[in-house]
């Protein structure tokens, strides 16, 4: 799953406390260019069972996460359906 924010502090901030709080692994990638408009920005992508304590650290940490989308990985085809 990815979690989509504005900038690389932002997804770094969220990755750190998603470890140090959670032991949660989760890694900052660049959002892929066919979910934005400007074609910039960055994700924080973690396994989709911890969609709900992502929320809740990017609300504590007053992250304004863009939105949420999950991978569908069909042989070599990714698809990303927004929640």
């Amino acid at each position: 799953m990815l979690a989509t924010v504005a900038s690389v502090n932002s997804a770094n901030r969220l990755r750190t406390h998603l470890t140090n709080k959670y032991s949660i692994s989760s890694r900052v990638i660049q959002t892929p260019s066919a979910l934005t408009k400007e074609g910039c920005g960055y994700s924080v992508k973690f396994d989709d069972k911890y969609k709900q304590i992502v929320i809740k650290s990017a609300s504590e940490l007053r992250i304004n996460v863009r939105a949420y989308f999950r991978e569908e990985i069909n042989n070599e085809d990714v698809k990303y359906i927004k929640e």
